[in-house]
């Protein structure tokens, strides 16, 4: 092995064992230094995907908290509008109709005393002396007024004529409300009988009546 044995010279055998020996030793530095490659590669790899939900994490809670927030805001929104519905509703119920302890009813005229040949302006005046708001026919049929002379039915309102119908008026607390007749100062009788007279001077009582229910009656003269 030291003395290499050929045709060739010992200097040239000695040259070609260290490029075989210098080859080895290379092969075997480029071996190591490809595996450190490899392996730190493969470490710097694996510890990315661990640091990384560490970061994405509070991201997506964050994220998160909006939608909770927006869904209870939203939900809050429904029940005050339904509360607000409610409320509505109950604040508007429908007004009922008028009971006769309810109306205050009177009668009333344009003036205190008229001329002969004058047509007095007979009134009926109604009240709702409740607390509420209440609805009440003064349509034709339930509103009558009769002129009396002493003792004597001088006329009514429903002697010749009643017109048909209805007439619903709301009647709010405390606010009188009018129903006014032209007389032409002639005489009647139920049902239009007997010949109708101009009425002369004197004192005359005037009664009024809403559904039947007969209210405080008004003096009033003719001379």
């Amino acid at each position: 092995m030291f003395h290499p044995i050929g045709s060739q010279p010992p200097s040239v055998y000695w040259r070609r064992r260290l490029v075989v020996v210098a080859a080895g030793v290379l092969l075997v530095v480029l071996i190591v230094l490809t595996a450190n490659a490899l392996g730190g590669s493969d470490g710097r790899a694996s510890t990315a995907p661990s640091s990384s939900p560490s970061r994405v994490a509070p991201t997506s809670r964050a994220a998160a908290a909006p939608a909770t927030s927006a869904t209870t805001s939203r939900s809050t929104g429904a029940k005050s509008q339904s509360s607000a519905a409610a409320t509505t509703r109950s604040t508007t119920a429908p007004i009922g109709r008028c009971t006769a302890q309810a109306l205050a009813v009177v009668a009333a005229v344009g003036q205190p005393a008229y001329k002969v040949g004058q047509d007095p302006l007979l009134q009926l005046q109604v009240t709702n002396t409740s607390t509420r708001p209440c609805v009440q026919d003064l349509a034709d049929a339930q509103v009558e007024l009769r002129v009396y002379n002493g003792e004597s039915r001088v006329w009514g309102s429903h002697d010749c004529k009643t017109q048909p119908g209805t007439l619903d008026r709301t009647l709010s607390p405390n606010v009188a409300v009018k129903v006014a007749i032209s007389w032409t100062g002639r005489s009647s009788q139920k049902g239009c009988k007997g010949t109708r007279q101009q009425v002369g001077a004197g004192s005359y009582t005037l009664y009024a009546l809403l559904g039947g229910h007969m209210g405080k009656a008004a003096q009033f003269s003719i001379s």
